[in-house]
């Protein structure tokens, strides 16, 4: 709707945080979007912007303004959406991140049946181990690990998860046995998942209590597949999540250790969630796309992995 071109244009410019960066997001001159901004405080008979300070700020009256206009331009997008696609046939481009083992272990694989069912959407995947803004980096959903701190999105649990603790047979044969978690700070090389330089410790649950676990290795990293690799070469032991290695276990690859403890590097809830966007009118892209994980999930029964991989080998 071109009438409410004016309103986007400001409502874009305090999103990017300056003139410059909105006229890049909207293939518009600086010059073009302050006349177009000026106009439209002209038009209220208000001032939306600052402009005496050295960075962009908006009135009181421009705060006001741009909270109530972002959510009505986000309904009217909707609606528009909704207007042009009434066959129920989604298309367009969808973009999804996600943790990168989440994204190599369990989305990519699904991608073939998604694009079957749904050939006139095109899915963007960025895997990372960083969450993301979804509104500023423009994506339409986002899949993590865990609880999630961010109120300003709907989080939608698609499947439950704990991490286990694995190694290789060949690892489990040539060291000391580990029959209680405490055994872990005993010598063993625990491979380690660290995105930064923070500290690392795992816990475990005793008397529905968290204990800490001081453990040590020689090898850390921000990615669990890198992890995962690692362990089934025999390098040491890993904490990772029970659906990244249900296969690994039931092949022999890596025996899981300590079936009957509850452990963790983060939080004790290790469900895969998926988060997006708090509008009134979910896009039919992604409500499709989330209805097909939760559907495709439950199909590969991600719950009763746990019990999969109470698996033994030869000591």
């Amino acid at each position: 709707m071109k009438a409410l071109d004016p309103v986007r244009i400001f409502v874009t410019t305090l999103q990017q945080g300056s003139l410059s960066a909105a006229a890049r997001a909207l293939g518009l001159s600086p010059a073009t979007v302050s006349r177009r901004i000026a106009a439209l405080e002209e038009e209220l008979g208000v001032r939306l912007l600052d402009r005496n300070s050295r960075q962009l700020m908006a009135t009181e009256a421009g705060q006001i303004y741009h909270q109530r206009m972002e959510r009505i331009l986000e309904d009217v997008a909707q609606t528009e959406n909704l207007a042009r696609h009434i066959k129920q046939a989604p298309e367009g481009q969808l973009r999804v991140h996600s943790r990168t083992l989440l994204g190599i272990r369990l989305i990519a694989p699904l991608l073939h049946r998604f694009s079957a069912s749904y050939p006139d959407l095109t899915v963007d995947l960025h895997l990372s181990e960083e969450p993301v803004n979804l509104i500023e980096q423009n994506f339409d959903v986002d899949l993590r690990l865990g609880p999630l701190e961010d109120s300003s999105y709907v989080a939608r649990k698609l499947a439950i998860g704990e991490r286990i603790v694995v190694a290789s047979p060949s690892y489990v044969r040539s060291h000391a046995p580990v029959h209680v978690p405490e055994d872990l700070e005993k010598g063993h090389n625990c491979l380690t998942y660290r995105k930064h330089r923070e500290p690392t410790s795992w816990r475990y649950l005793k008397d529905e209590q968290p204990r800490t676990l001081a453990v040590h290795g020689t090898v850390y990293a921000n990615n669990g597949e890198v992890l995962r690799r690692a362990a089934i070469s025999g390098l040491g032991i890993a904490l990772l999540a029970d659906w990244s290695v249900s296969d690994d276990v039931k092949a022999g690859r890596l025996v899981h250790l300590l079936p009957g403890y509850k452990l963790t590097n983060t939080t004790f809830d290790n469900g895969v969630y998926v988060l997006f966007r708090d509008t009134r009118m979910l896009p039919l892209k992604v409500r499709v796309f989330i209805d097909f994980l939760a559907k495709a999930f439950a199909e590969l029964d991600l719950a009763d992995t746990p019990a999969i991989m109470s698996a033994k080998t030869d000591t």
